[in-house]
């Protein structure tokens, strides 16, 4: 199977985190503003400033969200389908 670098600059919505479902190898860089990571069984949140990113080292469920105006890029090494739909999902979910 072939693998590839898949990355996408994603704007978040206010009061609606990502959920990012058995994504560990994804590092999510923020690009603007600031964003808060939750990820399952780890001890401690992460809280990202512009230009900082972090690796997801852990499957399970993890959610991203912004605190004010925020924009974040997501990579992965991408082995199969599954980040391409998720990347989809996003850029293309209706803002309230």
């Amino acid at each position: 199977m072939n693998s590839y670098r898949v990355s996408e600059e994603i704007g978040l919505q206010p009061d609606c985190p990502i959920r990012l479902n058995d994504a560990a190898g994804t590092r999510v860089r923020c690009l603007r503003g600031t964003v808060w990571i939750t990820v399952a069984n780890e001890p401690d949140d992460v809280f990202l400033g512009s230009g900082q990113s972090y690796l997801i080292s852990r499957n399970g469920l993890s959610l991203v969200e912004r605190i004010g105006n925020s924009s974040i890029q997501l990579e992965r090494l991408q082995r199969g389908g599954w980040f391409s739909g998720l990347i989809r999902r996003l850029k293309f979910k209706p803002t309230r």
